[in-house]
């Protein structure tokens, strides 16, 4: 094993150490554990400038989802240090080690990764003071890194996944489902969550008044949604078309956000939109769905 596969080792296992350290932090803030690290929890802080785009509390157990998904995804990545291809239709890669060659997640993929659960860690300190701006700008650069992650997986899957078909099918249904839509999962939520601090910072920050503020977030949410759909239908579907995670979030986010404001018997301009809103999020999923078995059984991607 040469010095680049043992440095590739190493940057495997300080994701994972960098990911369990983000999500202690992350707990033991969210439960008041580490009073004398942190000021108050983010449930504390969200309640005092709290917008007609917050979700109910109940919503925040999807982190739960999310870093368990993660923490499948990792540990997937480091067990491929264990195991070895076996040759089925050809001698490429024979008994090679899984997480050398084809390199799916290479070294810029964890760096990436590490650098993500820094910035989250940050975030929390961030929040915590208060730093609303600096907070949405930790949030926003956050989603960016892990955008980058899904970007080196899926174009590195697209090149090699012929050859998955053929002598690995298992393996690429692990990558897609664990890694490929548990990186999605976490990049929507962190999206939403994003728009919900721009909306914060709209309001307490620049003067915004909460409707106007909330709207315009939602505006983006909406416009997202629907160029998110044509890019993931034509222009990106040998790259993403197996990731499902995307659709189910947003419902999770709008239906909390619906529950968490206003009043169904006299309900305000933005609950209407977010209900609105949930209900094409809710079609449009549908859709995806149906277009994603079609494609599946007529149009496969590696035919």
């Amino acid at each position: 094993m040469d010095a680049l596969h043992k440095l590739k080792i190493l940057v495997m296992f300080l994701s994972l150490a960098t990911f369990m350290i983000m999500v202690i932090m992350n707990a033991g803030n969210a439960t008041g554990t580490f009073k004398g690290l942190f000021r108050t929890t983010p449930g504390n802080i969200s309640a005092k400038y709290s917008t007609d785009f917050t979700p109910a509390g109940w919503t925040f157990l999807i982190w739960n989802v999310i870093y368990a998904w993660q923490l499948a995804w990792l540990l997937y990545a480091l067990s491929g240090i264990c195991r070895r291809y076996f040759p089925y239709f050809s001698l490429q890669n024979e008994l090679g080690y899984v997480f050398i060659k084809p390199d799916l997640l290479p070294i810029p993929f964890y760096v990436a990764w590490c650098l993500n659960n820094g910035l989250n860690v940050g975030w929390l300190f961030l929040w915590d003071r208060e730093y609303l701006l600096p907070a949405l700008v930790f949030l926003a650069v956050l989603s960016l890194t892990t955008c980058a992650c899904l970007f080196v997986s899926h174009r590195a899957l697209s090149i090699h996944s012929s050859w998955f078909v053929k002598a690995h099918k298992a393996e690429l249904w692990l990558i897609r489902i664990l890694v490929q839509n548990g990186l999605a999962l976490y990049l929507t939520w962190t999206s939403i969550a994003t728009l919900l601090n721009f909306t914060v910072v709209l309001i307490h920050k620049w003067n915004v008044p909460n409707e106007k503020a909330t709207t315009a977030s939602l505006s983006i949410l909406a416009l997202s949604l629907v160029i998110w759909f044509y890019l993931e239908n034509y222009l990106l579907d040998k790259y993403v078309r197996y990731n499902l995670t995307v659709y189910p979030v947003v419902i999770a986010a709008l239906t909390g956000s619906a529950c968490g404001n206003g009043s169904f018997s006299s309900p305000q301009t933005n609950h209407v939109f977010i209900v609105v809103l949930l209900a094409l999020t809710c079609l449009i999923f549908a859709v995806r769905l149906g277009l994603v078995m079609w494609r599946h059984w007529k149009r496969p991607l590696e035919a």
